[in-house]
């Protein structure tokens, strides 16, 4: 019959009591050594663990009497955690941009703005180059700023038709010609008929906008 296994003695703690077939411990149970295979022996720390969080396992030892003599050791070493490479910085996610204010255009109903966009193309063909500006204004002014711009290109065109040296008269003539017909015609004597040069279109509003001619404009038309 096995004898019955007593306590260490005392000041004794790296004293290996067998504990299985192939399994031992020591007497103050921090330490556990497994093996007696041919792989050797290994020693089993309780109180400490591996960077990963497991066991912490020294070894292989050839002989019980290597894992004795490497007990106290093992006792005085502090593991060293391994130091994983830091993680890369992330950048910052840029903000998505916010999206531009809505045009003037964009912000009239559908059907006025589809009516507006045709426009704009209308006079870009005539060859006005500032055909949204020449809306926007005709639209939120009180004259009729795109009739008037039209009939000054049309007259313009008329002088550019002439010789060099007959122009300056010709611009002059049909200048005092278009202020006969847009600004005089409400300043008649009192019982004369008057006149007005108006400009017309399929829309209702505004009516009869009147129209006024004030300078011929140049080359810069």
């Amino acid at each position: 019959m096995p004898k019955a296994k007593g306590p260490a003695r005392a000041g004794d703690p790296d004293k290996l009591q067998r504990q299985a077939a192939g399994t031992y411990r020591t007497a103050d149970a921090r330490f556990e050594v497994r093996g007696g295979t041919t792989a050797g022996w290994f020693l089993v720390d309780s109180e400490q663990t591996n960077d990963f969080g497991q066991e912490l396992i020294q070894g292989p030892f050839a002989t019980l009497a290597d894992v004795r003599a490497a007990i106290p050791t093992a006792r005085s070493t502090k593991i060293t955690p391994i130091r994983r490479p830091a993680a890369p910085s992330r950048r910052p996610k840029k903000e998505p941009k916010a999206p531009p204010p809505p045009s003037w255009i964009e912000q009239l109903p559908p059907a006025e703005a589809a009516a507006v966009r045709r426009l704009i193309r209308a006079l870009e063909r005539e060859g006005v180059g500032d055909a949204e500006a020449l809306v926007r204004r005709d639209r939120d002014g009180i004259g009729p700023a795109i009739a008037s711009r039209i009939i000054e290109r049309r007259l313009a065109a008329i002088v550019d038709e002439l010789p060099e040296r007959g122009r300056a008269g010709a611009r002059e003539l049909i200048r005092r010609a278009t202020e006969v017909l847009t600004a005089e015609g409400t300043a008649t004597p009192t019982g004369v008929p008057g006149w007005s040069l108006v400009e017309i279109g399929p829309d209702p509003e505004p009516k009869n906008r009147r129209i006024t001619i004030r300078e011929l404009p140049g080359d810069g038309r």
